[in-house]
C-alpha cells in the first residue's frame, strides 16, 4: 500500500519561502502592533512632547551649571588667577589707603598715637599684673620658708620625744613636709627671678614706650604745624595767581558777559544807525522847510520895514474873480442855475 504524501496540505514549502515578511501572517500581526503602538503613541504625544522637552531644558541646565561649575573649579584652583586677583585687591586696597591718606592725614597720625597710647595703657596693666603675681609669689616663698622651719621644729621635738609611741611616725612626717617645701621653694625660686626679670624689663619698655610717646606727639604736632602753614602760604599763593590768572570758571562767565555786552551793544549801535538813517530824509525835509520859512519870513520882514506888507483887513473888499467861459455845446452848462 502506497504512503500518503502530506507535504501538498496548506501548500508547498517553496510557495511560503517566496513570500516577504510582511505578507506572512506574523508580518501582519507585526503590522498590527506597531499601529496600536503608533495609535497609543498618538494619543499621548502631547505629554510625550511635554516629557521630552522637560527632559531637553533639565539636560541643558545642569550642562551649563557643570560648565559654571568647572570655571569656578578652575578659578579657585588657578595660581595665576589667585595670583592676578591677589594683586588687583592689593592694588585697590593701597588706593582706599591712599585717598584716607590723603584726605586728613595728620588724623592718621594722631590716629597711630592714640594707638600708641591704648597699648602702653594695656601694657601698665600687665605689668600690675605681673607685680602682683610677683608679690603673691614671694609671699609663698616665704610662708613656705616659715613653715619648713615649723615642721624641722616639730621634727626636732618629736626627736626628743622618741620614747612615747608614734613620735617617730609624727618626726619622720614633719621631716618629709618640711623637705617638700623646701624643694617647692628650690622650683619656686626660678620662676620668681624669671618674673623680676621680666618685669623690670617692661618697667623699662613702658619708660621707652612713653618717651617715645611723647617724641611722636611732638613730631605730630611740629608737623601740623608746618602742614597748616604751608596750606595757608599754598592757598595765599594760589589766591595771587589767580589775581593775574584768574580763576577758570569765574572767567569763563566773565568773558562770557563780556562777549554778551559787546554783542548787545553791538545791536543797540546798529539799531540806532539805522534808525538815524531813516530818519535821516525827514530831518533833511525839516530843514528844508525851515529855510523856506526863513526866508519867506525874511523877505516879509524886508518888506515890513519898507512900508510895501500888507496886513489883512476884515473890511477890505473882496478880489475880483474872474469868469470862465464855458464851452456852448458842453452838458454842464446849466447844472448850477
Amino acid at each position: 500500500m502506497a504512503t500518503p504524501d502530506f507535504t501538498q496540505i496548506g501548500g508547498s514549502q517553496e510557495d511560503n519561502s517566496k513570500k516577504s515578511y510582511w505578507s506572512r501572517p506574523e508580518g501582519i500581526t507585526s503590522l498590527l502592533f506597531l499601529g496600536g503602538v503608533g495609535a497609543v503613541a498618538l494619543y499621548f504625544w502631547n505629554k510625550i512632547a511635554a516629557f521630552l522637552i522637560e527632559v531637553t531644558q533639565n539636560t541643558l541646565y545642569l550642562g551649563f551649571l557643570m560648565a559654571v561649575l568647572a570655571l569656578v573649579i578652575f578659578l579657585l584652583t588657578s595660581k595665576d588667577v589667585r595670583t592676578a586677583a591677589f594683586f588687583l585687591f592689593k592694588s585697590l586696597m593701597r588706593s582706599v589707603t591712599g585717598l584716607i591718606i590723603k584726605l586728613d592725614p595728620i588724623a592718621i597720625m594722631k590716629i597711630y598715637v592714640d594707638d600708641l597710647k591704648e597699648k602702653r595703657e594695656k601694657m601698665q596693666g600687665q605689668i600690675n599684673t605681673l607685680a602682683g603675681q610677683l608679690v603673691k609669689l614671694n609671699k609663698n616663698i616665704n610662708e613656705n620658708n616659715e613653715r619648713i622651719k615649723q615642721k624641722f621644729a616639730e621634727a626636732n621635738k618629736a626627736s626628743t620625744m622618741l620614747d612615747r609611741p608614734g613620735m617617730k611616725e609624727t618626726a619622720s612626717l614633719a621631716t618629709i613636709e618640711g623637705a617638700g617645701l623646701q624643694e617647692m621653694n628650690e622650683k619656686l625660686l626660678p620662676l620668681q627671678r624669671n618674673m623680676k626679670t621680666v618685669l623690670e624689663f617692661m618697667e623699662k619698655v613702658n619708660k621707652s614706650a612713653d618717651y617715645i610717646i611723647k617724641e611722636t606727639e611732638i613730631k605730630v604736632k611740629l608737623k601740623e604745624a608746618e602742614y597748616r602753614i604751608v596750606k595757608e602760604s599754598s592757598n595765599a599763593l594760589r589766591t595771587a595767581i589767580s589775581i593775574f590768572k584768574g580763576n577758570p570758571d569765574k572767567k569763563f562767565y566773565f568773558d562770557e558777559s563780556m562777549e554778551y555786552i559787546q554783542d548787545d551793544m553791538s545791536q543797540k549801535l546798529g539799531e540806532m544807525k539805522r534808525a538815524m538813517d531813516l530818519s535821516l530824509d525827514f530831518i533833511n525835509g525839516v530843514d528844508v522847510q525851515n529855510g523856506l520859512l526863513s526866508d519867506k519870513g525874511q523877505a516879509m520882514l524886508e518888506a515890513y520895514n519898507s512900508g510895501q506888507f500888507r496886513l489883512i483887513q476884515l473890511d477890505s473888499p473882496a478880489p475880483t474873480t474872474r469868469s470862465i467861459d464855458t464851452p456852448k455845446d458842453s452838458s454842464y452848462k446849466g447844472l448850477l442855475d
